[in-house]
This record gives structure tokens, C-alpha cells and sequence, in this order.
């Protein structure tokens, strides 16, 4: 039986990387999310002594800037950044295996899942970019794996509290899966300890400045214009595996400890989706929800088997649903329907081209030396220049308690080539 679990994880390991690889040829180095231009930028900074929150206006908690550093540190390329990001991509396949082999005992189920996990309308849209979302995926599917053993409460404590390095909002997640967990006080407490650690040794290194930018600078960041549309867009992505959760639900009577703490993943993930009320949240919040709703609807396959027709038809078109939204991110990626939400002028889709990427970069290098770029991020990433002030998180600049960094982007961008007000 170990042998046989262990070909499968072989097999999935092997087809995802694989699949990822494909996606990594596929996408080149167009641009997808502005947000991976900005910490890609910030990244690459703070690795050559700019620094965190005092130095620029930076939004996030630590880990998505020490990743990206990090792999910048080993080559500073593109090429290496998406490479090394999809070591996450593959981390989240193996979980999603894992999980359902678990539940099932099916180890054809487990590698379609593990394998498609990276097709997913939101996972595929933000395949490999460096986002909080793509690094807190693999953390807190974790999470609900080791939660669901009591002997493990310690080890899910620790590692809820090391995702929300990732993204502060991660707690709502992490702490849905603790506390349905067995040992609940035992992982709870471990939460909180690891959480009072990783804060004081994040407050150690810089100080209230901190906490002005994961804190007080999202507060002052406004609402989004379009916050129901952006909600029913969450929604329209979720559809397909929300309908094969819920049968998965159904269908399994007294729900095991893992159908649990992942259940509790993929409706927190989904709760998370509500931050777009705020300025510069977007849809892809909810993709640290779309593996564990994956675990469930791979589970609802399984046991459909042999069940009344219309589990079937009501999995069946769900499944259908869900092929037809990614497979228009990669035929149609410029305006991909149905990805987008019925009646939606627009929705999740490739903002520039590996071309138009090209040919930005190569006009933001024919700048005079020494003039920073006022353009996207991304492209001034591409193309090796500084932006103004060493300020790339221009949406986070427009909070109060960034007024200083906001006037510095303001006073270098009036020099600056390929002016683009902000």
C-alpha cells in the first residue's frame, strides 16, 4: 500500500511539474496582475539595501518580499523568479494529492487532482506570480492537512501563524481550520505563541514602521468602485467548485477530520474574497480557497460512482463549467469568456502580451541612464530600471501615513521617463 501511494505521488509529481512547465513556456513573460510587477520590484530593491517599510511604502507582511529576494539573490531574472515560484504551484499539487489519496483512497483521483489543481480559473490566472495568494496557498493547505491529526496540532498552529507572513488577512483561513481541528486549544495556543513570536521578531527588525504598512496604510487605502461586480465575479469563478463541494459534503456521512479542516480552508478562502470592499484587493483573494474546494470535488467524483443520475448530471456540468472558464484563459486570455462573469464588460484576464511586455522593456532601456521609470513596474522590473523615488507600490502611496514616500514618488517622477500620471 506505502509503495503504491508513493508511485502515485511520483506520477503527480512528475505530470504537475510537467504541466506547470508548459504553463511557465505559455505565459513568458507576459503581464498578468499589476501586483507582481510592484513586489517583483520591491523584492528586487530590498535585496539591494532599500528597505522594508522605512524605505519604501510597502504593503504586505514580510514573506512574500523575503521570497522574492531570495530567488532574485540566486539570479536576478524573470526567468528565475517564475521558476522558483512554481516550486509553490508544485508544493500546492503534491497537498492537493495527498489530501484526496487520504480521503478516497484512490490514487487515479488523487493525481488528476494534484495535477489539476493548476488549471483552475483563478489558480491558472495567477500561475506563478509573485503574490501573497500564490505563496499562502501551499501554507495553508498544509495547515488543514496537519490539523487534521491531534498529534499534529503544533505543527498547524506554527505553520497557520507563518502564512499569515504571507498576507495578514490569512488568519481568517488559518484560524477556520484550527478551530475545527481535534485539538483545538492545543493548536490555537501554538497560533497565537508562533503569532506573538513572529511578530515581535518582525517589529525587531523594523519597528512601527511595520505595522504603518500592513496596518494603518490598508486602513486609509479606500473601497473599490465596483465592489459588487468584483463580488459576483468571485462568485461566477467559485460556481463550478462550490456545486462539487457540496455534493462531496453530502455525500460523505460523518465527515472525517481532514473533510473538515479542508471544508473550513475552502469556505474561509472563499469568506476572504469579501476584502475586495477594499482599494486594491481583486479577485484572485479568493485562490487560497481553490485547492481545498479542488480535495472536495475530486472526493464528490469519487463518490458519485454509482449514485442516483442527477449527482451525476449536477457534477457533470459543474466539471463542464469549470474546463470551459480555464480553457478560455488559455485560448482567449485577452478577454477570456466564460472566465468572466455573465453580463461583465470585462473580467480576470492578460493585461499585456510577452511582445508588448518586450517592446515596453525595451523602450523603458532607451530612457538616459540614471532616469528612473514612471511606467509599470513590471516592465521597469523586465528591463532593469528603477522607478521614482525606489517608490513601485504606487497604490499603497495614496494612504495618509505614506504622505512623505507619496511626495518623494511625486518630486522624482517630474523627471522621470515615460511619464505616467498616478
Amino acid at each position: 500500500m506505502r509503495q503504491a501511494s508513493g508511485k502515485s505521488g511520483v506520477a503527480c509529481l512528475v505530470l504537475a511539474a510537467a504541466l506547470l512547465a508548459a504553463l511557465g513556456l505559455w505565459r513568458g513573460e507576459s503581464l498578468w496582475n499589476p501586483s507582481d510587477g510592484v513586489y517583483a520590484m520591491a523584492s528586487r530593491q530590498f535585496l539591494h539595501g532599500t528597505g522594508l517599510y522605512d524605505g519604501m511604502a510597502t504593503s504586505q507582511t514580510p514573506l512574500v518580499y523575503l521570497v522574492g529576494a531570495g530567488l532574485l539573490g540566486i539570479s536576478d531574472s524573470l526567468t528565475m523568479l517564475r521558476a522558483g515560484l512554481e516550486l509553490f504551484g508544485l508544493a500546492t499539487a503534491l497537498l492537493v494529492w495527498r489530501a484526496v489519496l487520504t480521503l478516497t483512497g484512490r490514487s487515479g483521483a488523487a493525481i488528476a487532482a494534484g495535477v489539476l489543481v493548476g488549471l483552475l480559473p483563478v489558480t491558472l490566472h495567477e500561475n506563478a506570480l509573485l503574490t501573497p495568494e500564490w505563496i499562502g496557498a501551499p501554507l495553508l493547505l498544509g495547515t488543514a492537512l496537519l490539523a487534521a491529526h491531534e498529534d499534529r496540532a503544533a505543527a498547524a498552529g506554527v505553520l497557520a501563524a507563518v502564512s499569515c507572513t504571507a498576507k495578514l488577512s490569512f488568519a481568517l483561513p488559518a484560524l477556520a481550520i484550527l478551530l475545527v481541528s481535534g485539538a483545538r486549544g492545543r493548536a490555537l495556543a501554538w497560533f497565537a505563541g508562533a503569532g506573538v513570536v513572529l511578530a515581535g521578531l518582525g517589529t525587531a527588525l523594523w519597528g512601527g514602521a511595520l505595522w504603518d504598512g500592513v496596518v494603518v496604510a490598508q486602513t486609509q487605502s479606500g473601497r473599490n468602485p465596483d465592489i459588487a461586480g468584483l463580488v459576483a465575479q468571485e462568485a461566477w469563478s467559485a460556481l463550478g467548485l462550490v456545486v462539487l463541494a457540496v455534493a462531496a459534503l453530502r455525500l460523505r456521512p460523518g465527515w472525517p477530520p481532514l473533510l473538515r479542516t479542508t471544508t473550513a480552508l475552502g469556505a474561509g478562502g472563499l469568506i476572504l474574497g469579501l476584502t475586495v470592499t477594499k482599494a486594491g484587493t481583486y479577485v484572485n483573494a479568493t485562490e487560497v480557497a481553490e485547492p481545498a474546494l479542488l480535495v472536495l470535488a475530486a472526493c464528490a467524483a469519487a463518490w458519485m460512482l454509482g449514485r442516483p443520475r442527477a449527482w451525476r448530471a449536477a457534477g457533470a456540468a459543474a466539471a463542464l463549467l469549470l474546463a470551459a472558464q480555464s480553457a478560455s484563459l488559455l485560448f482567449e486570455p485577452s478577454d477570456p469568456r466564460p472566465a468572466t462573469r455573465p453580463f461583465a464588460k470585462s473580467g480576470p484576464h492578460r493585461l499585456l502580451t510577452a511582445d508588448e511586455v518586450r517592446r515596453s522593456a525595451a523602450e523603458a532601456r532607451s530612457c538616459p541612464p540614471g532616469v528612473p521609470y514612471s511606467g509599470e513596474p513590471f516592465v521597469a522590473f523586465v528591463a532593469h530600471r528603477r522607478v521614482p523615488a525606489d517608490q513601485p507600490d504606487y497604490f499603497i502611496l495614496r494612504a495618509r501615513t505614506n504622505a512623505e514616500f507619496r511626495r518623494r514618488y511625486e518630486r522624482a517622477a517630474t523627471a522621470a521617463c515615460n511619464l505616467i500620471p498616478r
